[in-house]
């Protein structure tokens, strides 16, 4: 809040700085605003109060010219600036102002870096007034800038003992399941505790239709138009309306809060992350198991972690380049990729029709072999016929049988084979402890074992995370899960269709020809290929 006082061509033109901050302690108990108000005119009484009576001011002519203010913004946090601090280091640089005079030096500066950077200034310019109305520092002598550095120093370490304690309490209050201070989380109410009315339905739908094929991009369109905002962080320059972004929506979905699990993430990690994956901060016991939290939960263990390793596993191929497909956040296209050409067995993209066109008006898009994808070039096939012939197949394969296959594979899928394994893993861990402990082992060995077990269990669970996608994805093919089937994005409908369709080969038909089913061949999965496992169903389109 930098503003002018007054404008003077005799006398020694002075700024005067204040830093001012909401008490915590009065939050929902009384007005933030009043207690800000009453620092400033506290700040403001005491600083006039020095310039008027103080022999060596009055000597020189000091005179207030410019009121420098930072409003709630704290000094001891290296990661934010102070914008009216950076305005007072400017204009005594540039010689708009001769000096300053503040509160107490806990109120200019709290980090040594920046109390170092007002020294500097004052050691270029020894003219310079530089007071403070407690504390007795005097910038313009070599022993008031020693303790005004001193006291940044003692202010910078005992911020460091206040941020070790509250790291080490929040630990503790997390390790007990409480609900630790925060902004209301999307899908709960108020008081954070109870589920929200119209936000709770709507992400446990998105939540269980993720392993299902929910791309997060079209979670994120939908929480657009579900009303969603998200809420602006402190100190944000944006204006407005902010956009939802793709980071804020897969947080949402992958909150472990929506399993009830609790989390805990430092300060000083959240910060040094960028994004966070938050799975991987769930706290767990003694024993090794998930804390849970005092609140109302969104979805089942198991329907959390279906979409957890759902969206983790597309992550994983994106980063290794091992997934099938462009990679799109939000698909458009019934067969894009999974449709092959008859000729070279290439797949085949989507590829619209010239705009103004016949084709174009009627079809609105074709698959293609594309040359610049790899193929021959030689087929193309107008789209919504192909789309709906596949789909009419798919549909009628899985009411007639393949449903029932699926079911019945996906009850032979035991997600509970592994867990003996990792609970004799968690036993061994300790075993070895003791060992070392006991002074039987060192410690560089038993560093060793500890993590080739780490290793081990890491890799049990995500084959255990595994199974259960797997079988969540097979229960997703059975008669009554399709029953939603309108209602659907494309990308569910895709995932559901290549649990049961390998391919449709587009076969070349010759120029000119009308649209002829013949030409169309649905490969099936069989009962040896990798996915479901489910037969081929006696269903063909009509």
């Amino acid at each position: 809040m930098l503003r002018n006082i007054v404008q003077s061509d005799t006398c020694v033109p002075l700024g005067m700085y204040r830093r001012v901050s909401m008490d915590k302690t009065l939050k929902g108990v009384a007005s933030t605003w009043r207690e800000v108000e009453e620092q400033v005119k506290e700040q403001d009484e005491a600083i006039r109060h020095l310039v008027a009576t103080d022999p060596e001011l009055q000597r020189r002519g000091g005179v207030l010219v410019r009121d420098y203010c930072d409003n709630d913004t704290p000094a001891s946090d290296p990661f934010i600036v102070r914008d009216d601090f950076e305005a007072l280091l400017r204009d005594l640089e540039a010689g708009v102002i001769h000096g300053v005079v503040f509160l107490h030096s806990d109120r200019l500066a709290r980090l040594v870096y920046d109390a170092a950077r007002i020294c500097r200034v004052f050691e270029m310019n020894p003219d310079y007034i530089g007071r403070s109305v407690e504390g007795s520092v005097d910038l313009s002598t070599v022993e008031g800038r020693g303790m005004f550095v001193m006291q940044a120093t003692m202010g910078n370490m005992e911020i460091g003992n206040i941020k070790r304690r509250t790291k080490r309490t929040n630990g503790r209050i997390a390790r007990k399941g409480a609900m630790h201070s925060a902004p209301r989380a999307f899908g709960w109410g108020d008081d954070r505790k109870t589920l929200h009315e119209t936000e709770a339905p709507f992400l446990l739908k998105h939540v269980r239709a993720v392993p299902g094929g929910l791309k997060v991009g079209t979670f994120r369109t939908r929480l657009v138009e579900f009303g969603y905002t998200p809420q602006l962080q402190k100190n944000s320059r944006s204006e407005g309306r902010r956009e939802v972004q793709h980071s804020v929506a897969e947080e949402i979905l992958t909150n472990p809060r929506n399993a009830g699990f609790r989390i805990y993430v430092p300060q000083d990690v959240r910060r040094s992350s960028g994004r966070l994956w938050l799975p991987d901060f769930i706290v767990n016991d003694p024993e090794g198991n998930p804390v849970m939290g005092d609140w109302e939960r969104i979805c089942s263990v198991d329907e959390f972690w279906a979409c957890v390793n759902e969206i983790k596993r597309r992550k994983d191929d994106r980063k290794e380049g091992t997934q099938t497909e462009v990679h799109d956040t939000n698909v458009k296209y019934f067969l894009s990729g999974i449709a092959r050409c008859g000729k070279c067995l290439s797949p085949m993209w989507s590829n619209p029709y010239t705009p103004g066109t016949s084709s174009y008006e009627k079809w609105g898009f074709r698959y293609a072999c594309l040359t610049n994808q790899g193929g021959c070039g030689g087929v193309t096939r107008c789209g919504p016929p192909v789309d709906d012939l596949v789909e009419e197949a798919f549909l009628t394969g899985t009411r007639q049988g393949l449903g029932e296959a699926v079911e019945k594979a996906a009850e032979e899928v035991d997600e509970t084979i592994h867990d003996a394994r990792l609970s004799e893993i968690n036993d061994e861990i300790d075993q070895v402890n003791e060992r070392r402990k006991a002074r039987r082992i060192s410690m560089s060995k038993a560093l060793d074992l500890i993590e080739e077990l780490e290793q081990e269990r890491d890799q049990l669970k995500k084959k255990k995370g595994n199974l259960s996608q797997q079988k969540k994805k097979r229960e997703l093919l059975s008669p009554d899960a399709l029953g939603e089937w309108p209602t659907l994005s494309m990308a569910e409908k895709r995932a559901r269709l290549t649990q049961s369709i390998k391919s449709v080969i587009i076969h070349p038909m010759g120029r000119g020809k009308r649209f002829d089913p013949e030409f169309i061949e649905i490969v099936w999965r069989e009962e040896d290929d990798e996915g479901t496992g489910a037969t081929k169903a006696a269903a063909t389109a009509e």
